[in-house]
């Protein structure tokens, strides 16, 4: 609820969570003698908030921290999404734990068993989920949040591309690599090999695989492999490089508290920053 929003009279909240007006009541002086409540008594108009503090709220709800999960953190755009979401968080003084897992589908299974409390996907992936109905997108970082664009590793005594006979690489925990892996392969015969996309250096060095989608971003690239740009990478561009915060659409909680206090504009100032080496990444 917000400051000047007219509370429910003590009956109908005892019936709302099965309990008596005494609970109902004591319940509502604690918050108030807790300083997280202010209330106008009006007499027949009811009684008004007249200050809310969420913070004491959250304390007294026993929910002191906000968990959420993101991409591992590969490069600097992931460590500056990062940084920027630690700084945003920490202006609102809720401590924030964020963890890193690999694969949108990965994350999205956490938030959906209430494991967490937010998850980080492409803008692609959300598009992949949206239908579903039982989550909502709270807002966008912007193009090049998530990557700076996607490509082909693959090692450099291969010809620039795919063609067949060729042992793809692809993350099906992943919305954007398994679907850019296809449509890359449009065409041609080809065997797709499960992994993690982590895990694609390790084995195209190793001869397990002969290519996989990658981030043009790609630090420390052995000497072996090459960047090859995708056939394909003007499709979905915008998509599937941008970072969006997605939560379960029936915690309003959550919700209310992100969109009032969280600022996407300052996080991908954060994170440019961090990218560009004016600051220290935090994750």
């Amino acid at each position: 609820m917000e400051e000047g929003d007219r509370l429910d009279p003590i009956g109908q909240l005892a019936a709302e969570f099965e309990t008596g007006r005494g609970t109902v009541q004591a319940a509502l002086k604690l918050l108030i003698d807790e300083g997280a409540l202010e209330v106008d008594a009006l007499g027949k108009r009811g009684s008004f908030i007249k200050k809310l503090n969420r913070e004491k709220l959250l304390q007294l709800g026993d929910l002191t921290s906000i968990i959420g999960v993101m991409p591992v953190a590969i490069s600097t755009i992931h460590y500056g999404l990062s940084t920027g979401l630690h700084y945003a968080f920490e202006q609102t003084d809720i401590p924030l734990v964020l963890a890193q897992l690999r694969g949108a589908k990965n994350r999205l299974h956490f938030l959906r068993t209430g494991r967490c409390d937010f998850a980080i996907i492409s803008r692609m992936s959300w598009l992949q989920e949206a239908d579903k109905g039982d989550l909502l997108l709270l807002f966008g970082f912007g193009p090049g949040s998530n990557v700076a664009n996607h490509a082909l590793l693959m090692p450099r005594k291969h010809d620039n591309g795919i063609v067949d006979g060729m042992r793809v690489g692809v993350d099906p925990t992943s919305h954007d690599h398994f679907l850019m892996a296809l449509k890359e392969c449009e065409g041609k015969s080809v065997q797709f090999i499960e992994i993690s996309y982590g895990e694609s250096i390790p084995k195209l060095l190793s001869g397990n695989i002969d290519v996989s989608i990658c981030s043009e971003s790609i630090a420390n690239l052995p000497s072996e492999l090459k960047i090859v740009p995708l056939q394909y990478q003007e499709v979905h561009r915008d998509t599937n490089t941008e970072a969006v915060l997605v939560v379960r659409n029936n915690s309003k909680w959550i919700e209310d508290l992100i969109q009032n206090r969280i600022d996407p504009a300052f996080i991908a100032t954060i994170q440019s920053n961090v990218v560009n080496g004016k600051e220290k990444p935090v994750f």
